[in-house]
């Protein structure tokens, strides 16, 4: 790539996208300070802009940014600067670095705090040596009291009683101590378990090892340079999640937009402008190739292997018999050769983060700065909210359960789509149920289900079911059931319910299912037999509709299901 010369305007001009191979060394440089001011997350990945300036002689100068990420993607770095010292890009190195210090800011915390909580655990293994030692003390004195030498004299009672007085108070603080320091050490195995929890989350394979970007410039005068980098990273990513509360007052929808992040890059989010992106450069700039799909006749199989007579013992050598085996058993030179060639490796296509279309993608800047710590803990940021006008619903399904439901059909009114996440509903201040909202875009209809209503009642019970011959010989029989489905609108507001019931379903022509009420044109047939009433009830009115249906068999046969 030819060099680019950096004018002293202030006009921002790409300098180079591209990652170079790892170098065993640098040479003389000069480190940089750098730091994060935007990030940008998709589902599966982060794309990181750091900012470093510095004045600079005239004469060429290799910058370096250390302790970067050790999960930056090389060939996603890109670098943009400009300069007053009509700077010229020499070239831009990358390799691998080893630290005897942990280049997480986090990390450091919690190893620092795990020593403490270590130091902490042997100051009370001491402590309980000491007490145990105590405890041991006070027995020994107990038996020489009451075993004394062979030729010494036996204590008094007095003295009995004050050796015993004086060994229980003594032994009783001991062993309340001992007690003590096993649940101080409970405590400090529970708390030093976790701060290891989180150090084996933030310590992935890659250990210590970061990244190092060597910037090497030319400037033909002295002048300050503001450098510009952004790289890929792995171990970040978002998911949408949604509140959609709606009110009853006016009939509307308020629907909260979240994305819950989680990032584990191996580097912290200090006070970053951040950007939620539902582009997917996962799946490519461009439709996978198709390749043919070839037919032809089999070949037939090949002939099976003549059996080998079985050659007479030798007496060859172990180590020359083994090599005969293995020549025979291996593949020559020329087999290879003829094999069929593995397919040649290919270039993997560069991700992008660019919006792909304004209609199935969009990014979202939060308005705030935000802080995301390197420890896979999940941070909840707001998106966007919307007022979505609602026709409100309500659905039951009597034969299953007593109870109607409330739903709200709203329309995704916005310019971008919604992806697929956990939803909670409420309904005005009131938490609902949790549910899963599907991906919706802008234009489409989204039901939501606001949960059971107790303002509206339904009840279906069974009036009759009996059994009759059919035919003139009898040998037909019928069977008849007749419901009674009662709605009762207990609101002070008209509404309207839609509830479904079902026929049975005959997979046999000599069964024969006959609906006898209500009429057609009182209901809707859908699939597999079921029905669906639609009514508008008026405050504080009830409705009731009878279902009754007969089903008819030849006598001769058994019917299942009934």
């Amino acid at each position: 790539m030819t060099p680019t010369c950096l004018k002293g305007e202030p006009v921002r001009r790409t300098l180079l996208a591209l990652a170079i191979a790892t170098i065993p060394g640098l040479g003389s440089a000069a480190g940089l300070a750098s730091s994060i001011g935007a990030v940008t997350v998709y589902q599966d990945r982060a794309v990181v802009t750091r900012a470093a300036s510095s004045e600079l002689a005239a004469g060429e100068h290799e910058l370096v940014l250390d302790k970067l990420p050790a999960s930056l993607q090389e060939n996603s770095l890109q670098v943009s600067a400009r300069s007053t010292g009509q700077a010229t890009l020499l070239d831009v190195k990358v390799r691998d670095a080893y630290q005897a210090d942990t280049p997480n800011d986090r990390v450091k915390q919690l190893e620092a705090q795990l020593r403490g909580l270590e130091g902490r655990q042997a100051a009370l293994d001491d402590e309980a040596a000491v007490l145990d030692n105590q405890r041991e003390l006070v027995l020994m004195m107990q038996r020489g009291a009451t075993e004394p030498a062979k030729d010494g004299a036996r204590p008094t009672l007095d003295e009995l009683k004050a050796i015993q007085s004086l060994s229980a108070d003594t032994l009783g603080r001991t062993l309340a101590g001992l007690r003590r320091t096993a649940e101080q050490k409970a405590d400090l195995d529970r708390e030093i378990a976790a701060v290891q929890s989180q150090l084996g989350q933030l310590q992935n394979a890659q250990g210590r090892r970061s990244k190092t970007v060597t910037v090497r410039v030319s400037l033909a005068r002295a002048g300050k340079l503001d450098l510009n980098l952004s790289y890929a990273v792995a171990g970040a990513r978002w998911t949408p999640a949604y509140d959609a509360r709606l009110r009853l007052a006016d009939r509307g929808v308020d629907l909260g937009y979240f994305g819950v992040i989680r990032q584990n890059t191996g580097e912290d989010w200090n006070n970053v402008k951040l950007t939620l992106s539902t582009a997917r450069p996962a799946l490519g700039g461009g439709a996978p190739a198709l390749q043919p799909w070839i037919v032809d006749v089999a070949a037939p199989p090949p002939p099976p292997p003549a059996p080998r007579p079985a050659a007479a013992p030798s007496a060859k050598p172990q180590a020359e018999a083994v090599a005969e085996r293995r020549a025979r058993y291996s593949p020559s030179l020329a087999d290879a050769a003829s094999a069929t060639p593995e397919p040649a490796p290919q270039d993997i296509e560069l991700s992008t983060a660019q919006v792909q279309n304004e209609a199935t993608s969009a990014s979202f800047q939060i308005k705030n700065p935000a802080t995301l710590l390197s420890d896979n803990a999940s941070q909840r940021v707001a998106i966007a909210t919307a007022r979505l006008p609602a026709t409100l619903q309500y659905q039951s399904t009597p034969a299953l359960r007593p109870a109607v439901y409330l739903t709200a059909q709203a329309s995704n009114n916005t310019d971008y789509p919604l992806l697929p996440g956990p939803l909670n509903t409420f309904l005005d201040d009131a938490f609902v149920a949790s549910g899963t909202l599907k991906a919706v875009m802008p234009g489409e209809k989204v039901e939501l289900a606001m949960g059971a209503d107790d303002g509206i009642s339904i009840e279906r019970q069974l009036v009759n079911r009996y059994t009759e011959s059919t035919g003139f010989s009898g040998g037909g029989k019928r069977v008849t059931y007749e419901y009674r489905i009662t709605v009762k609108n207990n609101k002070t507001t008209k509404e309207r319910v839609s509830f479904k019931d079902r026929l049975p379903v005959s997979r046999n022509e000599k069964i024969v299912v006959k609906l006898l009420s209500p009429a057609d044109r009182e209901i809707k047939r859908e699939d597999d037999g079921r029905l669906v009433w639609d009514w508008e009830l008026e405050p504080g009115k009830s409705r009731e509709t009878v279902l009754k249906f007969s089903i008819d068999h030849p006598g001769d046969i058994e019917v299942s299901g009934l």
